[in-house]
């Protein structure tokens, strides 16, 4: 470990490293079952059930300020829980990001996606998994997940944009 790697490594806050541990546990949990069990059951079992959400359904939101002429306060509400979100999922990227880059395992972007929407889903933040495809230079098709909170790709956005999706999970 060079110098630099050794302070940013004692740097970090506990919170930072139990959220870097539960990356960690949720990214091999995600690799074993995506081996074992259906991709179709894994998404059922972890987007089952009602999700908080701390940016709340901005249509809603939206009509309700203005409804009740608050949209002032209403909307400074909704900027502040979108600035947690928002924080909550730089956070998530962070802890994810690192231990897969650290890890001696491989961990490619569906197990990343998969743990990624899990946390932010423990945390309250609404977020969408995302599956898509496109050809590689040879003509075989490729895949790739990305996970998306608002309109920011948190994890997986490189190369995001040369792929087609063709399914989004909530």
């Amino acid at each position: 470990m060079d110098g630099t790697v050794r302070r940013r490594f004692y740097r970090r806050s506990p919170a930072e490293w139990l959220l870097a541990v539960e990356a960690l546990l949720l990214l091999a949990f995600f690799r074993v079952c995506l081996v074992v069990v259906p991709v179709h059951r894994i998404i059922l079992t972890i987007t089952r059930g009602p999700a908080v959400d701390r940016t709340g359904d901005e249509a809603d939101s939206e009509a309700a300020a203005r409804e009740r002429g608050a949209a002032t306060d209403e909307m400074r509400e909704k900027n502040t829980a979108e600035s947690a979100a928002a924080e909550i999922a730089r956070r998530v990227r962070w802890a994810v990001s690192a231990v897969a880059r650290h890890s001696p395992a491989a961990f490619v972007c569906f197990p990343q996606t998969l743990a990624g929407y899990t946390m932010l889903r423990r945390r309250g933040v609404r977020s969408t998994m995302v599956y898509g495809v496109a050809r590689a230079a040879d003509g075989k098709l490729i895949a790739h997940t990305w996970l998306v909170v608002g309109d920011k790709v948190v994890l997986g956005g490189e190369g995001s944009a040369q792929f087609t999706p063709v399914e989004r999970w909530r």
